[in-house]
């Protein structure tokens, strides 16, 4: 019985060295989601109201913040608005 359950014992722990082998020694690859001009755009997801979505996008390059909504009649994006961020964040 003693022989059985150092057996059992044994296996475990190679299992959970195993494991902790398999987490620690894998590395995710790279992601390269902004290469080129796309690194210089940020696109946030929000609502605007309670019933209305908006997309916010943030020029870094410009520093210029823009709202956009989805127009469901037109089946078109609507430029809410502006924001220069450089000039809304100075220190004057």
């Amino acid at each position: 019985m003693n022989r059985n359950l150092l057996l059992s014992a044994l296996i475990c722990v190679n299992v959970v060295l195993l494991t902790a082998l398999a987490v620690f020694a894998y590395t995710p690859p790279r992601a390269n989601a902004q290469v080129g001009l796309a690194g210089n755009y940020l696109v946030v997801a929000g609502e605007v109201q309670d019933q209305f979505d908006a997309m916010y996008v943030l020029n870094t390059r410009s520093r210029m913040l823009y709202a956009l909504s989805y127009n469901r009649g037109t089946r078109r994006l609507d430029l809410g608005g502006y924001r220069d961020l450089t000039r809304d964040l100075r220190n004057d």
